[in-house]
């Protein structure tokens, strides 16, 4: 079986949904003086986007639902830690 080429929009759209990682230094200033797990994951977030984008990238050729479901939970990690960090709700 021959392996297929990765299609230039899906290395766009995973390009796209890496560039909200590069928020980091401004989510890390805002950081809530709180729990230490607040912060903990705030630090873990750029280096699990890249990683979801590097698997998400590997996975499209075999296994595109996997691509897919990397791409939705990098989505939602987004959203969840900006709300951790920006909501007003203490943990």
């Amino acid at each position: 079986m021959r392996q297929q080429k990765v299609p230039w929009w899906i290395i766009a759209l995973i390009i796209l949904l890496v560039l909200p990682a590069a928020q980091f230094p401004v989510l890390l200033a805002n950081c809530p003086a709180g729990p230490a797990i607040v912060r903990t994951l705030v630090w873990i977030y750029p280096f699990y986007v890249v990683v979801a984008a590097y698997l998400a990238y590997l996975c499209y050729p075999a296994r595109r639902i996997i691509t897919w479901i990397l791409l939705a939970l990098m989505v939602l990690t987004h959203v969840c830690v900006w709300l951790l960090v920006y909501s007003s709700i203490n943990i």
